[in-house]
């Protein structure tokens, strides 16, 4: 039924969104309390933040951040929740190289230390290369799905 669907989403799945979806009212540390609420992990907000590169916008709110900033954000929300599936909307879409592949470094950290599922949608093929298996779309019919033999380590990719 529809009350243990949403159980079920509140305690096991996680989403980064491509367009961020912040609570304009609240600070950066009030986002991400958002999703420790809703299932508190082992690393707190704090951690998180600081994970993130954000620690120290912690009582800023979302208008005062770039884009970059309220991408991580919204990935810090996601994460501090250790949810067992994260779906990842392009999650580095508004990121520099460098903070984008610490971000992809970090989502590999959570999948291995916590087990954690990633489906990351990308349109970027250098970072498909970090994934276990590689599902190529197009126009929404599957065009292959490959288990990835030489998946890469996030600072190995190559941003162009």
């Amino acid at each position: 039924d529809e009350k243990k669907r949403t159980a079920f989403r509140k305690d096991n799945i996680g989403f980064i969104f491509q367009h961020y979806h912040l609570m304009p009212t609240l600070t950066v540390y009030e986002n991400v309390a958002l999703g420790y609420r809703l299932n508190p992990g082992s690393m707190g907000c704090e951690a998180m933040l600081e994970a993130v590169g954000l620690a120290h916008h912690r009582d800023k709110f979302p208008h005062q951040l770039s884009g970059g900033e309220q991408q991580r954000v919204a990935i810090a929300r996601a994460l501090v929740k250790e949810p067992k599936v994260l779906l990842c909307d392009e999650p580095t879409g508004a990121l520099d190289e460098t903070t984008g592949k610490a971000i992809l470094a970090l989502l590999s950290d959570l999948n291995q230390r916590f087990k954690t599922t990633l489906i990351l949608i990308t349109h970027h093929r250098g970072i498909a290369k970090i994934s276990d298996r590689i599902v190529t779309l197009n126009s929404g019919t599957i065009q292959s799905d490959v288990l990835n033999p030489t998946k890469l380590d996030a600072s190995q990719i190559v941003w162009s």
